[in-house]
């Protein structure tokens, strides 16, 4: 009966981790020759209603582009790229229930049992990146992550950190010949 038990705990660890976990996603506009791009300036976009965090993301975005070899343009320079990006949160719910049983297991048999059912509300945020050629007048590279939302300063700024990295792996894209 106590395997029984540590394997409901597992499963329901199992789902619990699942919507944790932080999608990254990115798409690109076919045909596009990404080497022509070299510098870069800020569009206006949504941002983060957090301040502190929408500084992080500007300086985290700031960095993987400059990883790839663009530059921030300065005012009155040309500018090959605009980059903007938006943020938007919501609330998914979490439902986890178990059955404790009874005498024999798995709720039949003697005793009845009790079910057990959590209700949690998970705040999940998206971040959507988006690079616009200039003289095209015309997006060509967006990258999108989603995850949950912590509380915690520290924790928050290693999972922005980790969505912009895996998102920027993916630029400039590998096009197909």
């Amino acid at each position: 009966m106590r395997i029984r038990y540590l394997v409901l705990i597992a499963f329901a660890l199992s789902l619990t981790t699942s919507v944790h976990a932080q999608k990254v996603t990115t798409d690109y506009a076919p045909g596009t020759d990404f080497s022509q791009y070299k510098s870069y300036t800020w569009g206006e976009g949504r941002p983060a209603r957090n301040p502190l965090v929408a500084q992080r993301i500007v300086a985290g975005i700031d960095a993987q582009l400059a990883a790839k070899g663009l530059r921030k343009a300065a005012e009155g320079e040309s500018v090959d790229l605009i980059v903007t990006y938006q943020t938007a949160t919501d609330t998914k719910t979490e439902i986890n229930s178990y059955n404790t049983g009874g005498w024999g297991g798995w709720g039949w048999g003697w005793g009845g049992g009790i079910t057990q059912t959590t209700v949690n509300k998970i705040p999940v945020g998206q971040l959507i990146v988006d690079l616009g050629d200039v003289k095209a007048k015309k997006f060509v590279w967006r990258g999108m992550a989603t995850g949950t939302i912590s509380d915690n300063p520290e924790k928050m700024n290693k999972t922005l950190d980790k969505a912009l990295v895996k998102m920027f792996e993916k630029y400039p894209p590998k096009q197909k010949s």
